[in-house]
């Protein structure tokens, strides 16, 4: 049975070096991307003076900020209370655009502008009041354009009066106001995209604020009397103006509250699901659209690992551990996202400097009071790191020499005792393809191991080891004629048994062809594994001329914080 399913997984890998072969070039599976937004909120000119060391300290791949402006009047006017009928004029933005004009982001390359429902006192019926709206939002598109940043931070939630609750006591039916609700959707977005037409809109809610209506079987029986009962349509209208190079993101704010990989998973499957709630609230002729183009983010919420035990928003230790509780959720909420994670927090800050004083006296009797959240958690920023690129931490913690190389015997230095193979490694062909042999060779390298005439077979090194650890594997081939390597990582139970076969790891080794190439891999350690089985498989060795050398096996540990 081991041997089977060996042989299975190998066969996979047919198909894989098949795709590596062909004229097509694989698409390179982007980052989960984590964005900042809290009460450190910063201002265009807080960026300008700080971008470079809020990117260097930090873990995030942008942030949420907002934009303001001085009116004719002397009163500064801004993204975050623009949801009124007042009209702004550009030329207000001057030094806005030019502080952010000055900011050479590297890091921070998905930045949104915080636009926010507040104080959400326009009429359904009011045209010129809407019309005003909209042109603000195309100025704030317009500055995303022109700045460079990814596109708008939309927050529904109601600050203010709720713009998105019916009003049963005014002239509208609820059946006409949805009709406005929807048509005012349709000049929101045709707003956006006649100044950004690729914006990503980053909601922190879209229908995910919605979720029992869709089961009640009426859906405007229960979003009649709801808080935003209004928005499904206001969304609806989105679509319908929703050009296909724009991208909206249900940014799920109830993730705050989820403590299981499970809750996360299934909100994810409510919000994309061809029949989930989230759907159900989307007219059909907007379905498809639906579909492909909203994604499921996250919102996550950090003062619920550090509140006292009594609050509202107050997660426990998990293994006496609050960080861990965080990490595990953290991990959970990036897995089951398509692309984005917000992370906001309230009673800490991230950057060095603060956005204002009055803020900081605002937060003196408050458990964070304003201190920097990698002093209110420590190990925070690293955790972060370890759940968004834990390939990136791992180089940069090898590259501070922090790492232990685990491998047995890595540069194959140790000659063999016994069946030519060095010390630490054994060996497996299919006997039904392969009759070729591992030799070592201590001529090539320091020392090395070389494949002839292997048509399906590997090179094996076993680890003990715990689940949820991280991994960092890489080693190097030098492939001769037709032989085709790879990097296969498996696992094992405590019975020493194959299993969670479709959690195997394939990892391809890139380089010139003429020279060693290498094959570079992360894992995390599934539930349920005791042992990792790293595998140097050798494939398509048929005459004299298919050789294959491996050498320099590394295997790195990452620590992690709890």
């Amino acid at each position: 049975m081991m041997k089977r399913f060996l042989f299975i997984s190998i066969s996979i890998i047919s198909f894989i070096i098949s795709t590596f072969a062909s004229d097509h070039v694989p698409k390179i599976k982007p980052l989960k991307k984590f964005i900042e937004l809290g009460w450190d909120i910063p201002s265009p000119s807080f960026l300008r003076q700080n971008w470079e060391d809020m990117e260097k300290t930090t873990p995030f791949d942008g942030v949420i900020y907002y934009i303001a402006g001085i009116n004719d009047s002397g009163r500064m006017v801004d993204s975050q209370a623009a949801w009124d009928t007042n009209k702004w004029d550009i030329s207000w933005f001057a030094k806005t655009i030019d502080d952010l004009k000055q900011c050479k982001f590297k890091k921070f390359t998905d930045n949104f502008i915080r636009f926010n429902a507040t104080p959400g006192d326009i009429d359904w019926a009011d045209d010129i009041g809407w019309q005003n709206l909209f042109e603000k939002v195309h100025m704030c598109a317009r500055i995303c354009e022109e700045v460079s940043s990814k596109g708008l931070a939309l927050d529904f939630e109601s600050y203010g009066k709720n713009q998105f609750k019916y009003d049963p006591t005014g002239d509208l039916s609820f059946e006409k106001a949805k009709t406005l609700a929807r048509k005012r959707g349709r000049g929101f977005i045709n707003a956006i995209a006649s100044a950004k037409p690729d914006a990503v809109i980053l909601a922190l809610w879209l229908n995910s604020i919605n979720f029992k209506a869709p089961n009640s079987g009426n859906p405007d029986s229960i979003l009649i009397n709801e808080t935003y009962g209004l928005l499904p349509a206001f969304i609806d209208g989105m679509l319908d103006s929703l050009p296909p190079s724009m991208t909206l993101i249900d940014g799920c704010e109830n993730g705050y509250y989820m403590d299981s990989y499970q809750e996360f998973l299934q909100a994810a499957n409510d919000i994309r699901s061809w029949t989930g709630p989230a759907i159900q609230l989307v007219s059909q002729e907007n379905q498809s659209k639906y579909r492909a183009q909203v994604q499921v983010g996250f919102g996550f919420y950090l003062d619920m690992y550090l509140n006292n035990p009594g609050s509202r928003y107050y997660f426990p230790p998990l293994d006496n551990s609050r960080l861990k509780r965080l990490w595990r959720n953290l991990s959970a909420a990036a897995n089951a996202s398509d692309q984005y994670i917000w992370i906001y927090g309230e009673q800490c800050r991230w950057w060095k400097q603060l956005p204002n004083d009055s803020w900081l006296t605002s937060l003196s009797n408050s458990v964070g009071k304003g201190r920097p959240w990698e002093e209110a958690i420590p190990g925070l920023t690293r955790t972060i790191m370890l759940i968004k690129d834990p390939e990136s931490l791992f180089k940069k913690e090898l590259h501070d020499n922090k790492l232990t190389n685990l491998a047995i015997n890595p540069e194959f230095l140790i000659p063999p005792e016994k069946n030519n193979l060095p010390v630490g490694y054994s060996a497996w062909q299919d006997p039904k393809l392969s009759k070729g042999e591992f030799l070592y060779d201590k001529t090539t390298g320091n020392g090395s191991i070389l494949a002839r005439k292997v048509q399906n077979g590997c090179l094996i090194q076993k680890h003990r080891v715990s689940e949820t650890d991280y991994y960092y594997i890489r080693v190097k081939a030098l492939p001769k004629g037709n032989s085709i390597p790879l990097l296969l990582i498996r696992w094992q139970d405590s019975n020493e048994r194959w299993c969670l076969e479709n959690n195997d790891k394939v990892f391809t080794f890139s380089g010139n062809s003429n020279d060693w190439q290498q094959a570079t891999g992360h894992v995390q350690i599934p539930s349920g594994v005791n042992f990792m089985v790293v595998l140097l498989v050798v494939r398509n060795q048929i005459n004299e001329n298919d050789l294959c050398w491996f050498d320099d096996l590394e295997i790195y540990k990452l620590p992690i914080a709890f």
